[in-house]
């Protein structure tokens, strides 16, 4: 049997065995960073659709409730209910730009920029260690490959 080719040029489609190879290292991988998430986010009592938010937020100051909704990929009433979590703690504000009243713009407050800060610092704590377990040449393939995949149109 041919190889199939996918993605329109000519890759090879991935095996069985390697697929469940990526998926067992990925879940690996992925409880890494949800450790430094969770320590960041339990800190602030936050749900990680919450933590997720209000980067965005603190990224995009002015942005709108469908912007942060639409960049998560959640249905703008999931996103309200985030959005009133964040307010109530005093970590996002709503805002009615001037040339706009019906618009609302949201902005990270002081608070909210601080826990985005340690969210950050805990990511990078758990990037550090990652990084570590490779030697430099591995360390480049390992950046390069995963912003490959992440750039990648799905």
């Amino acid at each position: 049997m041919a190889p199939q080719k996918c993605f329109g040029r000519d890759m090879i489609e991935p095996t069985a065995e390697q697929v469940e190879q990526l998926t067992r290292a990925f879940e690996r991988f992925t409880r890494r960073f949800k450790v430094a998430e969770a320590a960041a986010a339990a800190d602030n009592a936050l749900i990680a659709l919450d933590a997720q938010a209000l980067l965005f937020v603190s990224e995009h100051p002015g942005c709108g409730l469908g912007d942060v909704a639409r960049d998560l990929g959640v249905a703008p009433t999931t996103m309200s209910s985030a959005v009133d979590r964040l307010v109530r703690k005093a970590m996002i504000e709503r805002r009615r730009p001037e040339d706009n009243r019906r618009a609302v713009a949201l902005t990270a407050t002081a608070k909210g920029r601080q826990v985005v800060e340690e969210q950050k610092a805990g990511y990078q704590k758990a990037c550090r260690a990652m990084l570590r377990s490779l030697d430099p040449d591995e360390r480049g393939d390992l950046i390069r490959l995963t912003e490959k995949i992440a750039d990648a149109e799905t």
